[in-house]
């Protein structure tokens, strides 16, 4: 089995996202991300093999040690290759690589059972809109996502652990909370 380990958003962000993903249902074409259980999230690493209770205690400790950061998506992207992914890019920030760093080093027992495209220095941050998209179908679902869009601001509040095919949430940490100035 394998296990992704995702940043989650504030719950207004997550809404906005969710509207697109079910937008793009209704075109039924590709993978419905609505209708997976899934989340919007961004992913940090995949796992093929982990210790799940050590990666849990690792997990927690990591939310601890990390305040919760504010990004915005900006931009719309395609992974073309590998199963026609579109996807949102956040603003690459200083906690966001930080936080992907922080979570690889504490994990680097497991970096063999790491995915490729997850790994520091490859990795690519971002929101998946949609999945198993034919390549000839990417522009209708482009078409679709910009007819309303609009830069996504959200909050980067808890860290959590998911296992993959079928979707199942293993553990979720809040991070701690940036002080109002």
């Amino acid at each position: 089995m394998s296990y992704a380990i995702n940043l989650y958003f504030n719950e207004e962000a997550e809404q906005s996202i969710m509207r697109i993903w079910e937008s793009l249902a209704l075109l039924n074409i590709g993978k419905c991300m609505s209708c997976t259980n899934g989340r919007p999230h961004i992913t940090l690493a995949i796992y093929n093999d982990l210790d799940l209770t050590k990666a849990k205690e690792m997990i927690n400790a990591l939310a601890q040690a990390v305040h919760s950061f504010k990004l915005a998506f900006l931009q719309i992207g395609i992974f073309p290759l590998h199963k026609g992914t579109i996807f949102l890019t956040p603003n690459l920030t200083d906690d966001l690589f930080q936080v992907h760093r922080m979570l690889h080093d504490a994990f680097s027992a497991w970096e063999e059972e790491g995915w490729d495209y997850y790994k520091p220095q490859i990795w690519h941050p971002h929101c998946t809109l949609s999945m198993e998209t034919p390549v000839e179908e990417i522009p209708k679902m482009l078409e679709e996502i910009l007819k309303d869009f609009q830069s996504i601001e959200v909050t980067i509040e808890s860290i959590g652990m998911a296992s993959l095919d079928p979707i199942e949430y293993l553990c979720e940490f809040p991070l701690n909370k940036h002080e109002e100035q």
